[in-house]
């Protein structure tokens, strides 16, 4: 079957209102308290407004000037969907903050490494080998994340070629590599 459309305008549709209907001077305008000013939001349905103009002291096309306007304004309550939606989101937050946290715990390990190696240098390539398992971990963490969407894959190989950096500078300087 068919999805059933709404009879309302597309642009009511798109703001958090059920319905606006403004009726002056024997027309109906829909969306007009949108357009005006959000004050109108705590006017409950039919009440009037007798001899007022709707914007106070501003002349522009959209306000209406007539002895009685009478104003209906319903807002939409938060329907069931987005109350799931923004627990799924806040348990995807916590989620990822783990994650992103705990590559941010493995890259800061690999770099603490390399700083305390820096001050008294390796003297072979087997000295690095703390270093090495570390970046293996990092790398590790820093895939998995991507893996699961938490990190884009950019991300991720910026962050790698900053800890192979790191190792490579302390390589250098030890003379241990030459690029």
């Amino acid at each position: 079957h068919h999805k059933r459309r709404s009879r309302r305008p597309r642009r009511l549709q798109s703001e958090g209102l059920k319905c606006i209907r403004m009726r002056a001077a024997g027309a109906m305008r829909c969306g007009m308290a949108a357009r005006t000013s959000g004050r109108f939001a705590c006017l409950s349905s039919g009440r009037s407004l007798a001899g007022t103009s709707l914007s106070r002291g501003v002349n522009r096309a959209n306000t209406i000037r007539s002895s009685t306007a009478s104003v209906l304004v319903v807002e939409a309550k938060k329907g069931d969907s987005v109350k799931k939606r923004q627990r799924q989101s806040e348990k995807a937050r916590l989620y990822n903050r783990g994650r992103k946290s705990a590559c941010k715990t493995r890259i800061k390990k690999v770099m603490t490494s390399v700083e305390a190696m820096s001050e008294e240098l390796p003297k072979a390539e087997s000295d690095l080998k703390p270093v090495d398992e570390l970046i293996a971990l990092a790398y590790k963490e820093l895939d998995r994340a991507v893996a699961k969407g938490v990190m884009h894959k950019n991300t991720a190989a910026r962050r790698k070629a900053r800890v192979a950096r790191a190792r490579r500078d302390l390589a250098v300087t030890a003379g241990l590599y030459t690029p």
